[in-house]
């Protein structure tokens, strides 16, 4: 996994209830969105986890911004109270800042039924909600959507955020399916984006069907070259994780499980 380097003190650190990333300038002259280590010495889990569904969301060929370790240097860090020199002593998760990237609230604010031609990936947004059933993502729903807009590109959704996958980090504990108030299909953009009668269509579900799997599919045929990028910094046993993964996230059980509540919300909003 290609790596970047901290040039400047961070441009500024956004004011999120949970990680409070910094935007931070590298070495090939491109600003991340830095997420990093907040334990000290501990398992980077949550970089960890961004990593991987970052990997994951590229298979499924959701429109997840690219991203790079960041190495951010001792002397870039300061000015502001929220960052410690301590919780950069590990590569940072980074995800490339992208200007023309709007937060998708701000972008529909009051939406009617005449936007639905104005975006051209409207089945990624199901895609998305599906995505985060499967990842078990505790971190995307009707209050905090953790998705970006591309406005240069057909207003495509751009999914962020994703250290709250494995129902915020027990996948040990085995997973657990969302409620409907952690899903995006319990959303009022849902009725935005789809009709009754898409929401209804056997083909157009059935298409979505046979993409879920080809996607799963595709992640467990990867699963060995993805974690081999993992920085040991991260503390991450790597071989317990894997066999956590094969047990729990590629399980023909939990797969099945989780396209039927995906059915089964998709009814809700019909």
């Amino acid at each position: 996994m290609n790596s970047v380097n901290s040039i400047s003190r961070p441009e500024k650190v956004f004011e999120t209830s949970g990680s409070q990333p910094a935007l931070i300038l590298c070495d090939d002259i491109n600003f991340y969105v830095c997420k990093y280590n907040r334990q000290p010495g501990g398992k980077a889990t949550k970089l960890f986890h961004e990593l991987l569904a970052g990997h994951f969301a590229k298979l499924w060929e959701l429109a997840v911004p690219d991203f790079k370790l960041v190495h951010v240097s001792p002397e870039h860090i300061g000015g502001y109270q929220q960052l410690q020199p301590a919780f950069f002593s590990v590569p940072c998760f980074g995800s490339q800042f992208n200007s023309r990237l709007s937060e998708v609230d701000e972008f529909y604010g009051d939406a009617n039924l005449s936007m639905r031609k104005r975006f051209g990936y409207r089945h990624e947004f199901l895609k998305i909600a599906l995505f985060d059933i499967w990842l078990a993502n505790e971190d995307r729903n009707f209050n905090n959507y953790n998705l970006l807009i591309d406005i240069e590109n057909q207003n495509r959704f751009v999914p962020i955020d994703h250290d709250a996958i494995f129902n915020t980090g027990n996948l040990d504990k085995g997973l657990v399916l969302l409620s409907e108030n952690e899903t995006l299909i319990c959303t009022d953009l849902t009725g935005v984006l789809f009709s009754r009668k898409e929401l209804c269509d056997q083909k157009f579900l059935e298409e979505i069907k046979n993409e879920y799997y080809i996607c799963i599919s595709k992640c467990e045929e990867n699963l060995n070259q993805i974690v081999s990028v993992v920085p040991e910094e991260w503390n991450i046993n790597i071989t317990d994780y894997q066999n956590l993964l094969k047990e729990n996230l590629f399980n023909k059980a939990w797969s099945r499980n989780c396209f039927e509540y995906f059915l089964e919300l998709i009814q809700l909003q019909r």
